[in-house]
């Protein structure tokens, strides 16, 4: 993840030309450009994993997932997220720009990488939480079985838990999903290496 050595800040205008013109994830942030980089194999498939099991649990149900390509915009600023995985509760509030951006997710979930970990808990996080209609933040690493989630309280406060292990699952009660490490993490590490 770095910004790019531009200067000068750009318009969101600016910015959804040149996320159009490239296949390099970007985000936008205080009028910079931050490019994400790539994505290891262990960050793809539990983001894979993460589709078929909110897919899975979702379908008949009023809310609809999103993932990775989807930018989500804080609040009408013009801060710009890509997360790895968004789901909206009803209909898709969006604005039509070069590019639809979501502005009503419901949770949204990153997977760290150790170049993003930082910003995923940081920058990214405190954006997130001055979207109105964000109810969970899910955080997974992708190293060993681990998530850990924020939970709207009302009022500016956010209920912090997390839980490690192949066996430990947890609910997402605002969308009605339980999310089961052991599926999350299927087929991402070897065995021996997902023991903790």
């Amino acid at each position: 993840m770095a910004t790019h050595p531009q200067t000068a800040t750009i318009t969101l205008d600016d910015f959804l030309n040149a996320a159009q013109a490239t296949d390099e994830r970007l985000e936008f942030v205080d009028g910079r450009i931050v490019a994400m980089g790539g994505a290891s194999l262990p960050h793809n498939l539990i983001v894979h994993n993460l589709n078929g099991i909110l897919y899975g649990q979702l379908r008949g149900k009023p809310c609809s997932t999103v993932s990775q390509a989807m930018f989500v915009m804080v609040d009408r600023a013009d801060n710009t997220f890509l997360p790895d995985v968004a789901v909206y509760s009803g209909n898709a509030e969006v604005v039509h720009k070069h590019l639809d951006l979501l502005l009503n997710p419901t949770v949204l979930m990153e997977v760290l990488s150790p170049s993003t970990a930082d910003y995923d808990h940081g920058n990214k996080w405190a954006n997130y939480r001055r979207i109105p209609s964000l109810q969970e933040y899910v955080l997974l690493s992708q190293d060993m079985p681990r998530l850990e989630r924020f939970v709207r309280q009302g009022d500016g406060f956010w209920l912090f838990s997390e839980i490690e292990g192949l066996e430990a699952e947890v609910s997402l009660n605002s969308i009605g999903v339980t999310l089961k490490l052991a599926e999350v993490y299927e087929g991402v590490l070897a065995a021996d290496e997902l023991s903790a």
